[in-house]
């Protein structure tokens, strides 16, 4: 028989059964969320700028609402831009809506399923959370704070002596920040301090951490679009080859620390976690994954919040810091640092780490969500298998929960009115005056099940870290070495004054911290450095505290 006449037989076919499943096809009982008009194919992809593309969510969520739909390549992507909209969904609606979208190099290839972050909600998932959730409540976090204590302490007496040495050219400050996070994270997780910032663990640690913000990035690998491209041949698949050795950097580090947690004096976390019902039988690189993770999230959000806490002081410190220096005056006074056992007094400060975090959220555009099955809400169909984040600068402009100016840094936003306060205050087991700040969101430690387990132990440190400073020092940029001029810190969002990565971070710049008076450089001095504390014996006290907690 001829061929054409099959060919005809075919398309007929092939018409047939598109116009069979147009007819019977159930559509959505409701329309898409709104959003930007999709070209054909590509859909939205063209219109997001390559750079603070959460800026520009932001902006479009004004014209289209709170909930937007978004089509990346035919991938459906839905968009959330208020903090009711979020807790709906990420919250009420958690067990739809706790997955993560898959990521084929980051995810599958340079960390083989591993990664917290990343990993699907499922059993194993379940099982480290239920390891790690005795270690991070808040009686336990309560009894890291002597840790926490003692870093702050030497934090300050590392400025102290830089500032010594440089003056007005300013020290590095979030060199400070970073080596004092890092330390307080090493020590309870492997038993061991971080003098210098230098060390080749940390090193290590802050290359891992920058190639997953690499590898992770949305469309930076082809096979994230299309895993099928996964199934090549390694010759056709350069990136295999690529991810290969990023997990191999990651194994050294992760297993190398663990191994010394095994075996340091002290009680930490890697012990812990070892002899745990969840932890006996895990796999030794499973395990040290785990705790990997854990030091390298801690180390990213608690560093990159204190550097916009500096931009905060100098860009609109006038209008808060005066106060809260004359409040640590008072409750403080000039021959002691503050402490935790001030805090409960000491609650403008805790608004003035709540206004950091909402001012500037660290994971500022969000960690995606996805949902497998399809879904409605406030009369929008949601399609299954779509992507779902949570725009968290958008959340934190949310007028109808900030109120308003939430451009502006306002750390009174978040006290309680003066005539509402209780005559007997409500203290939680980590200091924190929960009744007098407001019950707002803290939308910078996620949400629903996929909620930050380490937020209480890092808020501790934001706070003594914060009232340390603030009772030490006045802040203002350093003088140019090149044009012997103050720069002007401005905080503007713009690519030339943020850097992005998985968080997003000022651009650096060296600060002048001055010290207040000579009591201050007194005080300091006399706390002197901490470096020849034993801190396994600290680490077997947080022990003991957390066994009676």
């Amino acid at each position: 028989m001829p061929l054409i006449p099959d060919i005809k037989l075919l398309l007929g076919a092939v018409v047939l059964l598109v116009v069979v499943r147009v007819l019977f096809t159930r559509r959505p009982p409701h329309p898409l969320p709104p959003g930007p008009k999709p070209a054909p194919l590509i859909g939205n992809l063209h219109q997001l700028p390559k750079s603070l593309q959460w800026f520009q969510l932001y902006h479009w969520s004004k014209k289209y609402g709170p909930i937007m739909h978004l089509s990346m390549g035919g991938q459906p992507l839905i968009i959330l831009s208020t903090h009711q909209a979020a807790h709906d969904l990420l919250n009420k609606r958690s067990a739809r809506y706790s997955d993560r979208p898959r990521m084929v190099m980051s995810g599958e290839l340079v960390t083989r399923g591993m990664h917290m972050l990343l990993r699907q909600y499922d059993e194993r998932y379940r099982l480290h959370q239920r390891m790690e959730a005795p270690l991070l409540n808040l009686r336990s976090a309560s009894s890291y704070r002597p840790l926490q204590d003692m870093e702050s302490r030497q934090l300050l007496f590392d400025v102290l002596a830089e500032y010594d040495e440089v003056g007005a050219k300013g020290v590095d400050f979030h060199h400070h920040f970073e080596r004092a996070m890092a330390s307080f994270i090493y020590t309870v997780n492997y038993g061991y301090r971080l003098r210098t910032g230098y060390e080749k663990e940390l090193m290590d640690g802050k290359r891992v951490q920058a190639e997953f913000a690499r590898t992770g990035q949305v469309g930076a690998y082809l096979v994230d679009s299309f895993p099928s491209l996964n199934y090549l041949p390694r010759f056709l698949a350069p990136w295999k080859k690529e991810a290969d050795e990023l997990y191999e950097l990651e194994c050294r580090l992760h297993l190398g620390n663990l191994d010394k947690g095994l075996t340091n004096p002290g009680w930490n976390f890697s012990k812990h976690m070892k002899q745990s019902p969840e932890g006996r039988d895990m796999p030794k690189v499973e395990l040290a994954f785990d705790l990997g993770i854990l030091a390298d999230a801690g180390l990213d959000t608690s560093t990159v919040a204190l550097d916009w806490f500096i931009v905060a002081w100098i860009t609109t410190g006038s209008s808060w810091v005066p106060k809260a220096q004359k409040l640590l005056e008072e409750v403080v006074g000039r021959d002691r640092l503050p402490t935790f056992e001030d805090r409960p007094k000491l609650a403008y400060i805790d608004a003035i780490v709540c206004e950091t975090l909402r001012w500037r959220p660290v994971v500022v555009g969000g960690v995606p969500h996805f949902i497998k099955v399809q879904d409605s809400y406030m009369g929008y169909h949601i399609p299954a298998n779509s992507i779902v984040l949570a725009n968290a600068f958008a959340i934190t402009r949310d007028e109808s929960v900030f109120g308003p100016d939430v451009d502006d840094f306002m750390p009174e936003r978040w006290m309680v009115d003066e005539k509402d306060v209780k005559a007997e205050p409500t203290i939680d087991a980590c200091g924190l005056n929960v009744s007098a700040l407001k019950d707002l969101p803290q939308t910078g430690f996620g949400f629903g099940r996929r909620i930050c387990t380490g937020r209480i132990i890092a808020r501790n440190q934001l706070f003594i870290q914060m009232a340390r400073m603030l009772w030490a020092f006045d802040v203002e940029p350093g003088i140019n070495e090149a044009t012997g001029q103050r720069p002007k810190i401005t905080a503007e969002i713009t690519p030339a004054n943020c850097t992005e990565g998985f968080v997003t971070l000022p651009k650096p710049f060296k600060v002048e911290m001055r010290p207040r008076g000579q009591w201050v450089r007194d005080v300091i001095l006399r706390s002197g450095t901490t470096h020849g504390i034993d801190h396994a014996e600290v680490l077997n006290q947080a022990a003991k505290d957390r066994e009676r907690a």
